[in-house]
């Protein structure tokens, strides 16, 4: 995978790839490296358990996503 200077951490390492469809994960792709999408897949369990998420669930998933790009740094989804 190509290097990316990653919005989170600022390091410039091994991107994160293409892990999530549409535009988070083309956002995620281009700006998220493979390290700091390590640590949001540890941190997405806890925040699934305490907010009782179910990511079957278009809201719930939705949900996840806006708490995906506060973690990663990126910027909130446009609404509307």
């Amino acid at each position: 995978m190509a290097d990316v200077t990653c919005v989170r951490c600022g390091a410039t390492r091994e991107g994160a790839g293409r892990v999530l469809p549409g535009s988070i994960g083309d956002e995620i792709e281009q700006r998220v490296c493979a390290q700091c999408w390590s640590e949001w897949l540890a941190q997405q369990i806890r925040v699934i358990n305490h907010y009782g998420l179910r990511p079957a669930l278009r809201e719930d998933r939705e949900k996840l996503y806006d708490f995906t790009r506060d973690f990663l740094g990126l910027e909130p989804a446009k609404q509307g």
